[in-house]
This record gives C-alpha cells, structure tokens and sequence, in this order.
C-alpha cells in the first residue's frame, strides 16, 4: 500500500536490528539468575532454548526489518506508525529474551509503554480527536487485567511480565480498534497452544514444562495488526 515507506521502514528496522545483539545478551546475562519468571507451565525445555541459538547482527536485524516492513504496509505513514516501529524493535528483543530466560525485562516493558503513550498522545493531539486514545488506555487496562486474572488462577503458570506486556499490546491493539485486540489476543492462545501441544506430542517437552508466552503474545499482535480489522468484519458480516 506505501512501497516507499514500507521499503524505508523496512531499512530502518533493519539497521535498528543490527544493534540489538549486544543489548540482548546483556539483558540474557542479566536474566540468567535466580529469581521469578515469565512462564506458561513449568522447567524450560531444553530444545526450546537450543533452538534459538546464538543471536548474531544479520538474523536478528531481518527479523526486526520484516516486521517493521509489514507493519509500514499496514498502517501507513504517522505518529502511530512510529509507536508501532518502537514496539516492533522491542518485540524482537523480549521474544529472544523470554525465549531464552523465560524472563521479560521490566526496562525494556517499561520504555515501550512510555514511547506509546508518548506517540499515540501526539497522534491524537495532531488529529484533534481522543476517542483512540482513550479506546487505547481502556485497551490495554482490560487485556492486562485478563492476563492478571488467569495468572492468579493459574498458580504461577503465567508470569507479571506477561501481565505488563499484555498491557502493553493492548494499548496499540485497541488503539487500531477492539477487533483487532480481540483478534490478536485468540492468536496468541491459539498459536501458544498449537505449539505446546505440538512439543508434547512429539516428546520434546512434558506436561507442567516451562514455554515462554511472550513471543506469542507478539507474534498473535502483529497478526491482530495485519489482519485482525478484516477478520473482524467477516466475523459481523457472518
């Protein structure tokens, strides 16, 4: 839809990547420790953690391009857009983080939600209008509070760094609208599930096994961005 902002966003998640090794292992080192995690059942899976390996510049900065290129084709130019971008460099470092540690920084959580709300203020101030603003901060409160609720029934299973960073999807979620945060909070369980399930069958992991939330909870946001609008319209129209 916007071949020249896709393509420089696109750049630019890409040269942003290229930084983010360093900061990812210290935060890997940081998180190496005891103390609380960010689970969804139980010890880690070792092949879980095999799997990601050592995180050099190129991987790592086509990762973080790529989403920052989709996210341009989605959303267009705008102070939103640059939100989004900031959220998509940290998604990329606290997915590798949670995957390795099954940790999700607080500094890192807490940056990002100071830029969106920062950005999408702007936003509104430009447009002269609050109504997404306003969607946004109820957004994220009831998506954080859903999470909090199942990780007080879940004993521990699901940690408060998934609580913060649900909180955090949710403000840019709803800022695009409720569909596209119902939308994205059903992938997030849905592709977390399928791939315990998964794990479990094939033996690589056992029940009560420790699985990061994190990443899926990103990787069901970025699909609640490019899709969740339309899926939501399908859903009414039917």
């Amino acid at each position: 839809m916007f071949p020249v902002l896709t393509l420089a966003c696109a750049l630019l998640g890409f040269v942003a990547g290229l930084g983010l090794p360093r900061p990812i292992h210290l935060l890997l080192a940081q998180g190496a420790g005891p103390g609380p995690r960010s689970p969804v059942a139980g010890p880690v899976a070792g092949p879980v953690v095999a799997a990601t390996g050592r995180y050099g510049p190129l991987p790592v900065a086509a990762l973080t391009g790529l989403v920052c290129a989709l996210l341009a084709w989605r959303l267009g130019p705008g102070l939103d857009l640059l939100a989004f971008l900031v959220l998509a460099v940290a998604g990329v470092t606290l997915a590798i983080v949670d995957v390795r540690t099954l940790r999700l920084p607080d500094p890192v959580l807490l940056v990002t939600l100071a830029t969106g709300l920062t950005l999408l203020g702007m936003e509104s101030l430009a447009l002269g209008d609050f109504t997404a603003y306003r969607r946004a901060l109820l957004g994220g409160l009831t998506l954080a509070g859903y999470h909090l609720c199942l990780a007080a029934l879940s004993r521990g299973s699901l940690g408060m760094g998934d609580v913060k960073l649900a909180g955090v999807l949710g403000i840019h979620l709803t800022w695009l609208g409720w569909g596209v945060l119902v939308t994205g909070a059903f992938l997030a369980f849905l592709l977390a599930g399928l791939t315990a399930g998964l794990l479990v069958s094939v033996g690589r992991a056992r029940r009560g096994s420790r699985l990061p939330f994190g990443p899926w909870l990103l990787l069901g946001a970025l699909g609640g961005v490019l899709c969740g609008a339309e899926l939501s319209r399908l859903h009414l129209a039917w």
